[in-house]
């Protein structure tokens, strides 16, 4: 098994563990809810001890077979990483025009995919894509707040592997499409991104 430890510096230190007597207790004991519950995470080698303050670290990666399926939110049904370049392929960023309104109605039960950005503290940014379950429209907004609320969020990673996302590092997550409802102190302005595309993107949206 592998353990990768993302620090607010964009630091990545990786450790392992090849002994499977080892690695069952690690397994059994792990719960992406309480990874960041304390003020410390500590990994013991034969050789050193390392301990890593959690409000600083961003990000926990567990690459092994043998992980435990941890349950997502019941209208989640599917959260993987994409890279950036997928992601923007995927979600439409790169063609302004095929772009989904973010008004276009939903009903409640409906599947629909959506993709996020995340920026979290120091800079680093995740890109995930969602499957979903649409919820009745009072629940809608209630769930998304719900979500980002809580102390993580873990996802599946391409190559392998269950990361979790310390929350309380979230800088800025943006969703596309967004939820056809809105947040009532919300500000109506469209995203501008830079460059010529920012221009094409509002012309769209407008």
């Amino acid at each position: 098994m592998k353990i990768r430890i993302h620090t607010q510096s964009s630091s990545v230190e990786t450790f392992f563990q090849d002994n499977p007597a080892l690695v069952a207790p690690i397994l059994k004991t792990v719960r992406s809810t309480k990874v960041f519950a304390s003020n410390t995470i500590t990994i013991a080698g034969e050789y050193s001890v390392t301990t890593f303050a959690t409000s600083r670290v961003n990000r926990v990666d567990f690459i092994d077979e043998g992980l435990p399926r941890w349950n997502q939110p019941e209208d989640i049904l599917d959260l993987v990483e994409l890279a950036e370049d997928e992601f923007r392929e995927r979600s439409h960023l790169n063609d302004p025009a095929r772009l989904e309104r973010r008004r276009t109605p939903k009903q409640a039960g409906d599947f629909a995919l959506v993709f996020a950005a995340v920026e979290m503290t120091g800079g680093t940014q995740i890109f995930l894509a969602a499957k979903i379950k649409v919820g009745l429209p009072a629940e809608r907004l209630q769930r998304l707040h719900m979500l980002f609320s809580a102390t993580a969020l873990h996802f599946r990673m391409r190559e392998g592997g269950t990361a979790i996302l310390n929350l309380k590092n979230v800088v800025r997550f943006t969703l596309n499409p967004g939820p056809d409802l809105t947040p009532i102190d919300a500000w109506p302005a469209h995203h501008l991104v830079a460059g010529g595309e920012s221009r094409r993107l509002a012309h769209t949206l407008e």
